[in-house]
């Protein structure tokens, strides 16, 4: 985002929700694999309903993702060749860290097994769904959070084509796209990728850039509508079934999550915020993307390992390794920022853009 157009508490907010979104995917992941490993071990553990619904911090990711890219594009309007810059910066903030961690998968299957072909690499590795036979194009990922991506590298093509002289021209370009696509995919038999592209989970940032341009526009929701809209986010949440959503998509995920994320946001950007701690804040948000990439290799390489020594297993030692691997993924995603995201992103924008000196 750019701070010189946005207030520190907005972006403090950001941050927060940023954060909020990678440990909510994080809980979901490890009670998933921690109950899943419980089973592989003759052990079936109850099940925490609660930590199911963590799988919405995507839809929030979504919303969010809206809002910065209307946000932070701003200062691209006017500018010479702003749809080149604005892929590339993209380009340099995503593809880095996502090709690390997809080689440590690729060498993970390599070696342990089961290995990917090439067709699979490479789609993988340009973002593009891939359903050989038939398959799923879920099942075909390596990494397989890596379908968020597949999505949000959608929207970045969409809104860089979209781009115009002004940021309300823009989001209605997009808008028009996003629901050309959705119709698509409701009126006609797609085949793959184009059944992937036009799921109506891509709706989720349409949303944002909604909220982005109230933002922008600097209306303000009192504070009692703020709290009502959290609390209507909370109901759209914990009151949804996560075995009838499922893992992806339609409009039953879309109209209650994808909802809940958008209330979520504009809860705390609409309005004055004040949180304590405001740069643990900022560190949280920033290697949100780190966590959110690195955690389910790691844990799926500790149940491995688990799996490998045959160590028992109970309720005891699930929980040890729900928070073990939680812990050990944020710290990892910590190291992972400082050392590789966030050196090389700057690297590659000032060698993309020199002019960004």
């Amino acid at each position: 985002m750019d701070a010189g157009r946005v207030d520190t508490s907005t972006i403090a907010g950001v941050q927060m929700l940023r954060l909020v979104a990678a440990l909510a995917v994080l809980v979901h992941h490890a009670e998933g694999i921690g109950y899943h490993l419980g089973r592989y071990r003759g052990v079936e553990l109850a099940r925490a309903d609660v930590m199911l619904t963590g799988a919405c911090g995507v839809d929030l990711f979504f919303a969010i993702s809206g809002f910065i890219m209307v946000v932070s594009a701003q200062r691209l309007l006017g500018t010479q060749r702003p749809r080149l810059v604005f892929i590339q910066h993209r380009l340099a903030r995503i593809v880095p860290l996502y090709w690390l961690m997809t080689a440590f998968t690729l060498g993970w299957g390599w070696r342990f097994g089961p290995p990917f072909d090439l067709a699979t690499t490479v789609h993988a590795l340009a973002f593009l769904p891939y359903a050989p036979d038939g398959m799923p194009a879920l099942k075909t990922i390596p990494l397989v959070v890596a379908w968020t991506l597949y999505y949000e590298m959608l929207f970045y093509a969409i809104f860089a084509a979209c781009l115009a002289s002004t940021m309300p021209t823009t989001v209605r370009r997009v808008l028009i796209a996003l629901t050309a696509l959705v119709a698509a995919g409701a009126v006609f038999d797609l085949p793959q990728p184009f059944a992937f592209w036009t799921e109506p989970i891509i709706a989720e940032f349409a949303g944002g850039m909604v909220i982005a341009l109230a933002y922008e526009r600097g209306i303000v929701v009192k504070c009692w509508m703020r709290i009502a809209l959290l609390a209507a986010a909370a109901a759209l949440i914990f009151a949804t079934d996560y075995a009838a959503i499922g893992t992806l998509n339609g409009w039953d995920r879309t109209l209650t999550w994808g909802v809940a994320g958008w209330l979520i946001l504009s809860a705390v950007v609409l309005g004055p915020l004040r949180l304590p701690a405001m740069r643990l804040w900022s560190i949280g948000g920033a290697i949100s993307y780190a966590l959110y990439l690195v955690h389910m290799p790691l844990m799926n390489a500790v149940q491995f390992i688990w799996r490998h020594f045959r160590w028992s297993y109970g309720p005891w030692q699930e929980l040890v390794f729900v928070v073990g691997t939680m812990a050990a993924s944020i710290l990892a995603a910590l190291i992972l920022h400082r050392a590789f995201e966030r050196p090389i992103t700057q690297h590659l924008k000032l060698w993309l853009n020199p002019a960004a000196r």
